[in-house]
C-alpha cells in the first residue's frame, strides 16, 4: 500500500535528492562546484568544467526511488529498484572524487571548501535502507500470512 513508512522514506529521498542538484557540492574561490559543472560567479572569466555523470546519478538515482515508490504491489521487485538506487547513490562519491582529481591542476592554489550538500547522498542512502528494511518486512508479513492460510 502506499501509505506504508517505505513511501515516506523514499519520498524524502527524492526531495533530497532533487534538491541536491541546485545545491554546490564545493567552493573553489570564485567557482562553484555543482552537480552539472565547476563555474565561475557571472562576470568572472574562470574554467568552466561540465560535470555530467555526477548530474546523471543524482537523477537516475530520484528516478528510481520516484519509480519504486509505485511499485508497492510488487515488493520484490521494488526492493530491487530501491537496491540499485543505493548503488547509484554510492556511485556519487567515487565518481565526485574522480572529478576532484581530474580538475586539480586547473583549481590547484585556489582555497576551497566542501559543501554540506556532500553528505545528502549519504542521507538518501540510509533513508533507501531503511525503506528496504520495511519493504522486507512487507514481504515477510505477506508470506506469513499465505502460510495460516
Amino acid at each position: 500500500m502506499i501509505q506504508r513508512i517505505q513511501t515516506l522514506y523514499l519520498l524524502i529521498a527524492v526531495i533530497i535528492m532533487i534538491a541536491l542538484n541546485w545545491m554546490p557540492l564545493a567552493y573553489f574561490g570564485d567557482l562553484e562546484f555543482l552537480t552539472c559543472g565547476i563555474f565561475s560567479e557571472p562576470g568572472i572569466t574562470a574554467i568552466s568544467i561540465t560535470t555530467y555523470p555526477i548530474a546523471v546519478t543524482v537523477i537516475a538515482s530520484a528516478i528510481l526511488a520516484a519509480i519504486a515508490i509505485f511499485m508497492y504491489k510488487n515488493r520484490i521487485k521494488q526492493a530491487k529498484i530501491v537496491a540499485l538506487s543505493i548503488f547509484l547513490d554510492v556511485m556519487f562519491y567515487p565518481i565526485f572524487t574522480a572529478y576532484l582529481w581530474y580538475s586539480k591542476e586547473a583549481l590547484a592554489n585556489i582555497d576551497n571548501s566542501f559543501s554540506f550538500a556532500l553528505i545528502i547522498p549519504a542521507i538518501s542512502i540510509i533513508l533507501k535502507a531503511l525503506a528496504n528494511k520495511a519493504i522486507k518486512a512487507d514481504e515477510k508479513l505477506v508470506r506469513s500470512a499465505d502460510r495460516i492460510r
